[in-house]
């Protein structure tokens, strides 16, 4: 009895041994994530406004080769540190390795703004755990700004702590949206821009929905809503889990939690969230 239970625990330990083998290091993770934007971001600042040339990945969507080269910067970093990991980037699409943990990356969003030497564009990242977001950094190069939040731990701009807005009021607040190169999508968003406007006090577009975010997440602005009919991964959940953890709320159009599949966003400060979800309803 005694060798059967000395056996026993003997595999016990080496089924622990194994497990930790393949824990995540989220103190590295969290390095990663900030050292990987932050370059990223010095290289894009490095050829802003000198770039001559795009490539056409479809009407209205651009690609440079900056846009190449930060994604490749960022990949390689997260490869050289976690290289059972998986990648999902807006350039390179889908590496799948260990599909626990997946890096979401848009190496840079807002490539046309970036393009014509203008702002906002951002470089966001984000490691998912199970499909769910549980960290995000997102870089702002020509402000330095770096927006970082971790699941459960708050919502950072450059270590200090953001808040979204206080605002609970429609009337008083500032709407974000795009207006997508897809027809069937841009018909949609326009079906409701005259209701929304009616309610609230203004309209914006930046044209990076990820710059957006960082504005609802650190309560600059109180709502981003997008109408869309493909889900880029990308576009949503880096600015999803810094809202979130700003004390804002992200859902789909019909008030679902953002996923990998998630097309529509509506971002919010959380409390004008559920009247601009009735004016979504038909979108």
């Amino acid at each position: 009895l005694f060798l059967k239970t000395q056996g026993f625990n003997e595999i016990i330990n080496i089924i622990i041994k194994i497990k930790n083998c393949f824990k995540m290091n989220i103190e590295l993770a969290k390095k990663v994530a900030k050292e990987a934007v932050r370059d990223a971001g010095k290289l894009l600042m490095e050829s802003f406004n000198k770039l001559d040339s795009f490539s056409l990945k479809g009407k209205s969507d651009i690609v440079t080769e900056v846009d190449l080269k930060s994604e490749s910067l960022i990949m390689d970093l997260i490869k050289n540190n976690f290289p059972d990991h998986s990648i999902l980037s807006e350039e390179a699409g889908f590496i799948k390795n260990n599909e626990k943990y997946i890096w979401v990356i848009d190496p840079i969003d807002g490539t046309i703004n970036y393009y014509y030497g203008m702002a906002p564009f951002r470089v966001a990242l984000c490691l998912l755990e199970d499909k769910k977001p549980i960290i995000s950094a997102i870089y702002n190069p020509v402000k330095d700004h770096l927006y970082f939040a971790k699941k459960g731990e708050g919502a950072t701009l450059n270590g200090g702590k953001i808040m979204v807005s206080s605002n609970d009021d429609l009337k008083n607040s500032i709407v974000m949206t795009h207006l997508s190169s897809k027809k069937e999508a841009r018909i949609r968003t326009i079906s409701v821009l005259d209701s929304i406007f009616d309610k609230s006090m203004h309209m914006r577009m930046f044209g990076s929905g990820i710059a957006a975010m960082t504005y609802v997440a650190s309560g600059k602005f109180d709502v981003f809503f997008v109408v869309s009919t493909h889900a880029y991964a990308w576009d949503i959940l880096p600015g999803a889990l810094l809202i979130e953890e700003a004390g804002g709320m992200v859902t789909d159009l019909k008030g679902d939690n953002a996923t990998l599949e998630t097309a529509s966003v509506l971002a919010t400060n959380g409390k004008v969230h559920k009247e601009m979800l009735r004016l979504l309803e038909n979108a």
